[in-house]
């Protein structure tokens, strides 16, 4: 015949092992601040490689180079890529383009990666 008394088999099963120790509250805190500074830096280093995209973007589809927002995006995106503007060179102005400032973007978001890894536990 098969028992009715489950009782105190489940809750065994719904109690916590070893419960934490210490305010709960110190830890969660801590966490919250490394999380919010491990997005502050990759939300930086995003938008640094998404102007420098742009700067591919638009050289690649030939944009005015006249125009205010362009010329604004062009020279944010030379100030960053300071390293690798001139690391390839190319007789085609899109391919050197696309190399010099797609290398320096995937360096930028590389860097952002590891930074945000590394701080996402710092409290």
């Amino acid at each position: 015949m098969i028992s009715a008394n489950h009782g105190p088999a489940v809750r065994r099963a719904n109690e916590t092992p070893n419960p934490p120790k210490g305010n709960p509250m110190d830890v969660e805190t801590r966490t919250r601040n490394g999380s919010m500074l491990s997005r502050v830096v990759s939300a930086i280093f995003g938008v640094i490689a998404i102007i420098l995209i742009l700067h591919i973007f638009f050289v690649m589809i030939g944009a005015n180079a006249d125009n205010g927002i362009v010329r604004t995006l062009s020279d944010l995106a030379g100030t960053l890529a300071w390293g690798f503007k001139h690391l390839f060179s190319n007789a085609n102005i899109k391919v050197e383009t696309f190399l010099n400032y797609g290398l320096a973007a995937v360096v930028y978001l590389a860097v952002g990666a590891v930074l945000h890894r590394l701080f996402r536990n710092v409290g």
